[in-house]
């Protein structure tokens, strides 16, 4: 193994921080308490460097105080990264300060657990990915699927296979790319060659979701529209009766469900990847105006997240009204491994009352993506590509 490509890499991982912060330890940071306007301190310092420190950010005043400039700089950073705009930095706002400030070569990458996250990561999978070696999604996780597609490249370019990314990969990487026309990363190319089979098959599937309810198929019979589908439906608390309501839908029309109530999106993800599901719908309170969100990273957009967030939306907005359709980078769109989307609603009490309705609504877009997909190519997985 070249020394140059493993000399970096610490004995802990404390060792691998900078004095200056930017360079992210291994896993999800940790933020003791959300902190906002009116807050100050060596935390609220911390967080305008890490600002200034973003190449697309307006410098930030290291004053130690919380204050409008500050803000401002914090949410269009969170719009800049698709995360809700709030103004208020909580656990995912900080986990994507931390990422943000570590740079492709500023640490060796290599497969390890906790996985690796940060731009440094999404970076090599763009890389990757525009040379043909497709890693799956481009999410800033380096995962089991990217580690394999960089030993990959390194025997393809003359290098040790170990899986390390260092200098002599990331030259070798830059020197590759120099000559070619900027174009489409692998990813969203093999991610669209599972869309599209049946195209033109919506009108047809709420009828057929009506014909499965009226004459009590179940999810035994091969004819069912999603028979032999995998899907999971979730939720962290206060909406359990419309996932049941989509569960029983679901199930009807011949899927395997999997229903998840675990508190945490990252638990909720890692379940329904652990689950091979094919689609991953999950909903939640929040005081705003409904909304469906499907993944939307710096390199990469789920064309699928996006196809099923947007007839989620056309078919939810008779029961809930407008309801806006959004790409964002929320951890059980960005972990999960399959078309995800997550569906907002402001009003507990309305949701309950038309919980039929709404499960009809999102179970219909659910199998029109389903049946207008091709998911049994050999050379794709249940995995997004």
């Amino acid at each position: 193994m070249p020394d140059d490509e493993h000399a970096a890499i610490p004995a802990d991982e404390h060792a691998a921080i900078p004095a200056d912060g930017r360079q992210p330890r291994r896993g999800r940071s940790r933020l003791t308490r959300p902190f906002g306007i009116g807050s100050s301190g060596d935390h609220v310092r911390d967080l305008q460097r890490r600002l200034s420190a973003l190449a697309d950010s307006e410098p930030c005043p290291l004053t130690g105080v919380f204050d409008e400039t500050t803000r401002r700089a914090l949410e269009s950073f969170q719009n800049d990264r698709a995360m809700d705009v709030d103004g208020i930095v909580g656990t995912d706002t900080w986990q994507a300060l931390v990422e943000a400030g570590v740079r492709l070569g500023d640490r060796p990458l290599y497969l390890t657990s906790p996985q690796l996250r940060g731009d440094d990561v999404a970076d090599l999978q763009q890389m990757l990915s525009t040379l043909g070696f497709g890693s799956g999604r481009i999410d800033g996780i380096l995962g089991n699927r990217t580690a394999l597609s960089l030993v990959e490249f390194q025997v393809n370019a003359g290098l040790s296979g170990d899986g390390v990314c260092g200098p002599r990969t990331i030259t070798a990487l830059a020197r590759l790319l120099r000559p070619l026309p900027r174009g489409r990363a692998v990813a969203h190319i093999q991610e669209r060659r599972r869309m599209g089979v049946r195209a033109d098959v919506g009108d047809s599937v709420a009828g057929a979701l009506a014909d499965v309810a009226s004459d009590g198929r179940s999810n035994g019979d091969p004819d069912a529209p999603a028979a032999g589908r995998r899907i999971a439906v979730g939720e962290p608390g206060g909406l359990g009766i419309v996932v049941a309501a989509l569960r029983r839908c679901l199930l009807r029309a011949g899927a395997d469900v999997l229903p998840l109530c675990h508190p945490s999106w990252s638990a909720q993800a890692a379940q329904a990847n652990e689950f091979g599901a094919d689609v991953y719908v999950a909903c939640e309170l929040r005081p705003a105006p409904p909304s469906v969100s499907y993944f939307k990273g710096r390199h990469f957009t789920s064309e699928l997240g996006r196809r099923l967030a947007d007839k989620t939306a056309e078919c939810l907005e008779p029961v809930v009204g407008p309801v806006e359709r959004c790409g964002r980078s929320f951890p059980m769109l960005r972990e999960s491994q399959m078309p995800a989307v997550l569906v907002r609603l402001d009003d507990a009490a309305a949701a309950a009352e038309h919980a039929r309705s709404i499960a009809d609504a999102a179970g219909a877009a659910v199998v029109d993506l389903l049946t207008g997909v091709d998911l049994t190519s050999p050379s794709d997985s249940r995995a997004e590509l």
